[in-house]
């Protein structure tokens, strides 16, 4: 799908060796130019003398800044930057992609005077929340000292505020949401009529709220002119599931807690509106729409339409919803993002929308939607549509999805569990070991997680219990074993109990669609009995069979059937 501006996405990757990529491919560009870009995409906006002094460092840093800029224009075939634009601002169609592996920003430490920002921009990410969650990042502030200024990027509901209190404790400071000469200074929109002159005079620890979409005059010039040891720039992630169930969920029911916390997307300050109001909270709403004040009428409009698809939205659905003429100013007030194609921002954003929609509006929208994607050929997106219809959707589905829902394809046999074996993981991407097992929460659509364990040495049977809260209108969560040659899906809902007879060899899980899910994992040599698996092997059992036949009266006395 092209994008509205017909500019395709330039990505940034964080992890590895710096590069452009467009589509995938590297762009070959002057070494000072990426670096140039990197630090506007992690840092934000900067000025002209700031970026000439990291480069550079002398005196004739800012003419050098001006031919830097210039040659980056032309291998890139385009200005990048307005002339004279001061602070530089990296446009929307570069953006840094935060995921990946390898080193953070290898190599770019030998790039001007880079290599102290680099470094800590190592340790920023190394820090990272991950199922830690807010109580790291609060751990890795704790050694700042005023004065500061911490900008809190996050979307509605992130909580910023409490976030601000909470580090207020942490650093032992007052806090206070008007400017003092000390203490911890909470700001947020709108901001009060202050000059950043006057905001550089204060030796507070400055805290700025700042809201997704484009970034206001008085943010970029106090950006432009604080000193760069003494700012940081965090995007304030939701909470980890470990974290809500800890906190707001505690105590709380698992498909209850689940629901709150998946219908609100992690965000703190929406997941208790949703466990009070299930049906769709008017509070969280009411500050959704209040940031679509920004928005024109038309476009507006076009977003609440788009609601009614969950994930990417193909082409076919923005055209047959009448929003293409709308997605550049969408996606500039940050409702929208391009990441291989236009989605929602949150996942918990798109359904305030949606829960707003009348009933007979939403049903008027699915049948455009699923009609437009019948006519192009997109059955599984199709699907999405056909089930909030309420009709049947098996046959739009591919294999995995039938397999797992209806049980098609899956040859299952009976087995007996003998003794139990240790299994250890190798990786997890995702998933999260907790109290008593693992868990996985996939908020948004699309997101994936995996476990990869360690080879089998055995057929063995891999038994996976535990419960999951998918939403009714989704298709679900669905749960993938691939072991050495075969895999079997099946769906997770409820409390479930899942078994795999697995061959010898590799073995990995992994988790996707939509929903929580806790589980233990156990695994256990095969026997005769009357408990049903889904079989991965082929002729293993069979040969293993033969070996241990001979072995029958010597402790577990193992039999396959």
């Amino acid at each position: 799908m092209k994008r509205a501006v017909n500019i395709p996405l330039h990505v940034l990757p964080l992890r590895g060796r710096p590069r452009l990529l467009v589509q995938g491919r590297e762009v070959r560009l002057p070494k000072k130019g990426l670096a140039l870009l990197y630090y506007l995409a992690v840092e934000g906006p900067a000025s002209r003398a700031r970026l000439a002094d990291l480069l550079y460092g002398h005196a004739s840093g800012l003419q050098n800044l001006r031919v830097e800029l210039h040659r980056l224009g032309k291998a890139l075939g385009r200005a990048v930057f307005p002339q004279g634009q001061d602070p530089l601002v990296l446009p929307g169609w570069v953006r840094l992609e935060p995921g990946g592996t390898g080193e953070v920003l290898e190599g770019l430490e030998g790039v001007g005077g880079l290599m102290d920002w680099v470094l800590e921009v190592r340790d920023r990410y190394a820090s990272s929340p991950g199922a830690a969650g807010r109580q790291r990042l609060l751990e890795g502030l704790a050694s700042l000292r005023p004065p500061f200024l911490l900008v809190l990027r996050g979307r509605l509901g992130t909580g910023q505020k409490a976030f601000a209190r909470a580090l207020a404790g942490v650093l032992g400071l007052a806090f206070h949401e008007a400017l003092r000469p000390e203490g911890l200074v909470y700001l947020e929109p709108p901001y009060p009529p202050l000059s950043p002159r006057d905001l550089l005079r204060s030796r507070a620890f400055l805290v700025l709220r700042l809201d997704p979409g484009e970034e206001p005059r008085f943010f970029l010039e106090l950006r432009a002119h604080y000193p760069p040891e003494r700012l940081r720039v965090l995007e304030l992630p939701p909470l980890t599931w470990a974290e809500a169930r800890r906190e707001i969920l505690s105590g709380v029911p698992f498909p209850e807690a689940a629901r709150a916390y998946l219908f609100a997307g992690g965000e703190p300050e929406w997941i208790p509106e949703w466990r009070a109001c299930p049906e769709g909270p008017r509070r969280p709403l009411a500050q959704l729409r209040l940031q679509t004040r920004f928005l024109s009428e038309p476009a507006r409009l076009a977003l609440e339409r788009l609601s009614v698809h969950p994930g990417r939205i193909p082409e076919e659905v923005l055209d047959a919803l009448e929003a293409m003429a709308y997605l550049d100013e969408l996606e500039r007030k940050g409702f929208l993002v391009y990441q291989g194609g236009y989605r929602f921002a949150r996942e918990g954003e798109r359904r305030l929308l949606y829960a707003a929609l009348a009933p007979g509006r939403r049903q008027e929208l699915h049948g455009r939607a699923a009609t437009a994607l019948a006519f192009s050929g997109r059955p599984q997106e199709e699907a999405l549509h056909r089930l909030a219809l309420g009709e049947p959707v098996a046959s739009l589905l591919p294999w995995p999805l039938r397999q797992a829902l209806a049980g098609e394809g899956g040859r299952r046999r009976a087995v007996g569990l003998g003794g139990e074996r240790v299994l250890l993981p190798l990786r997890e991407e995702g998933v999260f070991a907790g109290e008593k097992g693992f868990w996985a929460a996939l908020v948004e659509p699309g997101d994936e997680a995996r476990l990869v364990l360690e080879p089998l040495e055995e057929v063995l049977v891999l038994e996976v219990a535990g419960q999951a809260y998918a939403p009714e209108d989704t298709l679900g969560l669905f749960l993938g074993l691939r072991a050495s040659r075969k895999e079997g899906y099946v769906g997770l809902r409820g409390v479930f109990l899942h078994r795999f007879l697995a061959p010898p060899g590799p073995l990995a899980l992994r988790l996707f669609g939509l929903g929580v899910a806790e589980f233990t994992l156990r695994t256990f040599r095969p026997r005769a009995g009357g408990l049903w698996a889904l079989d991965l092997t082929a002729e293993e059992v069979e040969e293993q069979g033969k070996e241990e036949g001979k072995e029958q009266g010597r402790g577990e006395g193992d039999v396959h059937p």
